[in-house]
C-alpha cells in the first residue's frame, strides 16, 4: 500500500489533509445522491460514520437547520478539518464531532438516521460495528451505507458484490426493509444499501 493510499484509510498530518480533500472532491456527486436517498428531515438526529472533511455534515446543517448532526471518524486530522468547516453549527450546538471507531462509539443519543459513505470496507470489525449501529438507532431508524469501489477494486461487478455483501450483513444484524440502489459513474458504479431497525 502506497503512502497516499494509507492516508485514504486513516488520514493524518499534511498528507492526510490532502487525502481528505481528494476524497471530498471525488465523492461530491455520491454525497449528493446518497443524502437524497437518506431522506433527512428537520428535527432528525443524524450520525455520520467517517465524516472526513465534514462536507456532508456542513451540507446537512445548511439544508436542515432544525436537525442535529453527530459524526465519528478515526482521523484526528479530519476532525480538525471538519471542525473548521462546521465551526458555526458546532458553536450553535447543532453539530458534535468525535474521533474513534464506530464499533466502540458510545452515545446517549438515539438516532433517526445513521449513514456511512465510502468507508464501510475500511471498518475494523464490520459485524461489531453493525451491531453497535443497530443499538444506536431508535425503532424505525434508518441506516444507509454507500460504497463505490476504488483503486484495484474499481469495477461495476465489485460494486454489485458490495451491495450483496452489505445487504447480507445488515440482514444478519437484524435490520429489515433492506433495499439496494446503484448509480453509474467513474471509476465504477456506486452501491447504496438502506435498511430500517424494526421490531
Amino acid at each position: 500500500m502506497s503512502v497516499l493510499q494509507k492516508q485514504f484509510k486513516e488520514p493524518s498530518g499534511p498528507l492526510g489533509w490532502l487525502a481528505g480533500k481528494i476524497m471530498e472532491f471525488d465523492n461530491r456527486r455520491i454525497h449528493h445522491w446518497s443524502l437524497k436517498r437518506l431522506g433527512i428531515q428537520n428535527g432528525d438526529k443524524v450520525l455520520e460514520i467517517g465524516y472526513g472533511t465534514g462536507s456532508c455534515i456542513d451540507r446537512i446543517a445548511a439544508s436542515y437547520p432544525h436537525a442535529s448532526i453527530d459524526g465519528i471518524d478515526i482521523s484526528e486530522t479530519m476532525e480538525e478539518t471538519a471542525k473548521k468547516k462546521n465551526e458555526k453549527a458546532i458553536r450553535e450546538g447543532r453539530v458534535r464531532l468525535w474521533t474513534g471507531d464506530i464499533g466502540d462509539f458510545s452515545s446517549e443519543t438515539s438516532y433517526d438516521k445513521i449513514f456511512a459513505i465510502n468507508n464501510y470496507p475500511l471498518w475494523n470489525d464490520q459485524e461489531k460495528s453493525l451491531a453497535r449501529i443497530h443499538s444506536l438507532l431508535h425503532e424505525g431508524g434508518i441506516l444507509m451505507i454507500t460504497v463505490q469501489p476504488r483503486g484495484d477494486e474499481a469495477s461495476d461487478e465489485r460494486a454489485k458484490e458490495y451491495g450483496e455483501e452489505i445487504t447480507a450483513a445488515v440482514r444478519s444484524t437484524g435490520f429489515k426493509d433492506v433495499s439496494i440502489a446503484y448509480k453509474k459513474g467513474s471509476p465504477a458504479m456506486t452501491a447504496c444499501v438502506t435498511c430500517k431497525k424494526t421490531g
